[in-house]
Order: structure tokens, then sequence, then C-alpha cells
């Protein structure tokens, strides 16, 4: 497996956390790999730049831009999830200038 892939598979798999309501030691478990190598992945993908999310198919990440509502597709809420683990359901018309707000506490 290359690096590339690896990092697409360790990155979906995060991305499958967000979406659950499972705490990050019982995801861990559950997909037989180490608190801690998930925890990595769980940080890098924070701090991974735009360009190289956006090279990496499905990973979920949408750039935040301008003050107007988001563009509404099949979703029909925002969650936002803390490091402190709590979730945030908004609308999915939020406007982006609040969102901002919420993020960048």
């Amino acid at each position: 497996m290359t690096l590339q892939e690896k990092r697409a598979q360790m990155l979906s798999l995060v991305e499958s956390w967000q979406q659950s309501s499972m705490t990050q030691n019982e995801f861990a478990r559950q997909n037989h790999i180490t608190l801690s190598k998930f925890r990595y992945w769980v940080h890098k993908s924070r701090t991974l730049s735009p360009e190289s999310v956006s090279a990496i198919p499905s990973s979920g990440f949408i750039r935040l831009t301008g003050s107007g509502p988001l563009p509404e597709g099949n979703n029909q809420e925002i969650r936002l999830r803390y490091p402190n683990g709590v979730w945030l359901s908004l609308p999915a018309g939020t406007p982006v200038s609040t969102l901002k707000n919420l993020i960048d506490f």
C-alpha cells in the first residue's frame, strides 16, 4: 500500500468516525487500530492543507469563503465537532460567517 493510499484510507476512517456517535476509543477498537494511531490521524485531518485534502477523494472537507449561506446539497444539516467531543448541528443554510465564528472561538 502506498503512502497516499494509506493516507486516504485513514482519512476515510476519520470521516466515518465523525459521522458516527462513537468515541475515538470505541471506533479504534472496532476497526482494529491503536488509539494513538487513530488520534494521530484525527489530528492530521485537521491540519492538512486544502490542496492536500482536495487530492484525496471524498474527504468530506469544504472550504469556507465569503459570508453568505452555504449552497444546499443533499445534506440537511452542518455538523461541527469540537476537539473536546462536543457536537453542534446547524441547518444547512447557516451563513458562512456564523460558521467561522463558531469554529474560531
